[in-house]
């Protein structure tokens, strides 16, 4: 799966670096590694006509001015691979930003998955994935639950991750927000 998210600004990025670290080290969860870069996803797909998908993000990121997310606390998504996430705050500000980003790239691709369509979407910044199991799932948990969460940072790019079946992710390309939109 490839996919459009955002990166995390310094010092957020190397602080879930950190955690990664934390998790492989003490409980050998490295799953997360295929996607090596701290970030939220906006959307997440099988395939994207990149030539389009790159158009339609820098139109977009073109008409975007910076915004500020918060995060609070720790999620998991269950089932048979669950995930442990940081929760990103779901604000009216992101929910309709979502939905742009979301038009925008309708027509860029196939196979997108339906956990980020605007209906469905947890805006959440992965700790543990691919190898968290029934086993490990308390311990690593418990290391966690005591750290706190409640983080304020700046959203100002779009990042295109290609994340080939079987291999680690690479961004293909990055576009920033305008600084300042000019007055109406």
């Amino acid at each position: 799966m490839h996919g459009i998210v955002s990166l995390l600004p310094q010092p957020y990025y190397g602080e879930v670096e950190k955690l990664w670290d934390q998790l492989e080290n003490n409980f050998g969860l490295s799953g997360i590694q295929v996607t090596p870069f701290p970030h939220f996803s906006w959307q997440i797909g099988e395939v994207y006509d990149e030539t389009m998908l790159r158009e339609n993000l820098e139109r977009l990121s073109g008409q975007s001015n910076p915004f500020t997310v918060r995060t609070t606390g720790l999620g998991v998504f269950s089932g048979v691979q669950p995930v442990i996430f940081i929760a990103v705050v779901k604000s009216p500000q992101l929910i309709d930003f979502h939905r742009r980003v979301w038009q925008s790239l309708e027509s860029t691709g196939s196979g997108i998955s339906p956990y980020y369509n605007p209906d469905n979407w947890v805006p959440h910044i992965s700790l543990a994935y691919a190898d968290v199991t029934q086993e490990n799932i308390g311990q690593v948990m418990e290391s966690l639950a005591f750290q706190t969460f409640n983080w304020t940072f700046e959203v100002n790019n779009f990042v295109y991750i290609h994340e080939p079946d079987g291999e680690i992710g690479k961004i293909r390309f990055r576009t920033d927000f305008q600084t300042e939109l000019p007055a109406k």
